[in-house]
């Protein structure tokens, strides 16, 4: 007989984190786990609900609390709107529990974990935590609430990446054999048209968020410098230019005012990655911030395609260097030029490079049914 599991997913946005979380609840309801999920009654991501429609996966509206009422400025009329939606939050997500009966909670955020904490007084359900993200130490209520309650209340931590099963022992886990590491399978993408964009030359291409601690100053620094090197190399750069705006549009004004617009292409937010890698030699993630995994990573080796890095987080644990990517000796712009002109001065490594980076799949048990067998494995029937 198959566990019975209850669902957090209150985010409203569709990024790598609430991609590979609806990637897992696809997984768990092709293996028979009785699934239901409590999203956001202000609404999911499109893209989510349609994946959970076409899937046929449960799931029922409540009302979940909103990060942007912690930040500061204080106030007092933020505080009590807080406490209102976290009172609600709890006496929710409490009548769907008591009439759902689960056998586990499946959580993924600590922020969502941290509002729940009246209701996970209150019952004594087994808590799975599929953490994405290393534990929020720097806030002081955060870190006595990780320290003392959701260290020692979770029954299982479900790790992406070793880099996280570090930082979850830091913040006091004791080493235990019921906590896991399953790295990220390449996450659902939706049919989505061509990307309008024709490949002239040797590409390298950045996919993700634009925003600085992204790297994404520093790549466009060295795309410049390499356009001034190399007259066959081009660059693209894929992703919303919305998000921070500001931001997106001191780098568009850099590399008109660069002469090189014609080689350095923003593209926008896209959804057809094949379409991206069709057109991608070389992916580049110069992530300055220190990386819970990498998903792009994942899906450059599912598109054989090698990957550049910086060391950052648990993106190394997906590359071994000069064999299926480059790792960069430092996070700087002479770093990223350094492996740039590795691939631009040896082009036939990169061929070699995506098959390799496309059989380290199956050695990093990343493959879709070792991502199956695990996460099944979580859940193991009564």
């Amino acid at each position: 007989m198959k566990q019975k599991v209850l669902a957090l997913y209150g985010n409203r946005v569709f990024y790598g984190h609430e991609r590979s979380n609806i990637q897992v609840f696809k997984t768990l309801t092709e293996g028979g786990t009785d699934l239901h999920i409590l999203i956001n009654k202000k609404g999911i991501a499109p893209q989510a609900k349609e994946i959970l429609d076409k899937n046929q996966i449960s799931y029922s509206q409540i009302c979940y609390p909103d990060w942007a009422d912690m930040r500061k400025p204080f106030t007092t009329w933020k505080v009590l709107k807080y406490g209102r939606k976290v009172i609600k939050h709890n006496l929710d997500f409490l009548k769907v529990h008591r009439q759902y009966k689960p056998d586990f909670v499946y959580i993924a955020n600590d922020f969502m974990y941290i509002n729940l904490i009246p209701s996970f007084l209150l019952i004594n359900t087994k808590i799975i935590y599929r953490i994405g993200d290393a534990p929020v130490l720097t806030w002081k209520p955060f870190n006595f609430l990780w320290r003392n309650y959701i260290v020692r209340r979770t029954h299982k931590f479900v790790c992406i990446s070793k880099y996280i099963l570090g930082k979850v022992r830091e913040a006091g886990r004791v080493t235990t054999p019921k906590d896991v590491i399953i790295y990220n399978f390449p996450p659902i993408r939706l049919p989505s048209k061509e990307i309008p964009f024709e490949k002239k030359g040797l590409t390298f291409s950045y996919l993700g968020q634009i925003f600085e601690n992204k790297g994404v100053a520093l790549f466009v620094e060295s795309a410049i410098e390499i356009c001034k090197k190399y007259d066959h190399v081009y660059f693209t750069l894929a992703g919303s230019l919305l998000y921070a705006n500001e931001f997106s549009q001191t780098l568009l004004e850099k590399v008109e005012n660069s002469g090189y617009g014609d080689r350095i292409t923003f593209l926008g937010s896209i959804e057809n990655i094949e379409s991206f890698f069709k057109n991608t030699d070389v992916l580049v993630t110069p992530s300055l911030k220190e990386e819970p995994l990498g998903n792009v990573i994942v899906e450059a080796k599912a598109n054989r395609t090698p990957s550049i890095i910086f060391k950052s987080g648990g993106m190394p644990e997906l590359i071994n260097h000069l064999e299926d990517g480059f790792i960069c000796a430092a996070k700087t712009c002479e770093g990223l030029n350094e492996a740039i002109e590795y691939y631009a001065s040896k082009p036939e490594f990169i061929a070699k490079h995506g098959a390799n980076a496309y059989s380290s799949i199956e050695k990093l048990q990343i493959e879709q049914q070792s991502f199956f067998t695990k996460w099944n494995n979580v859940f193991p029937s009564k």
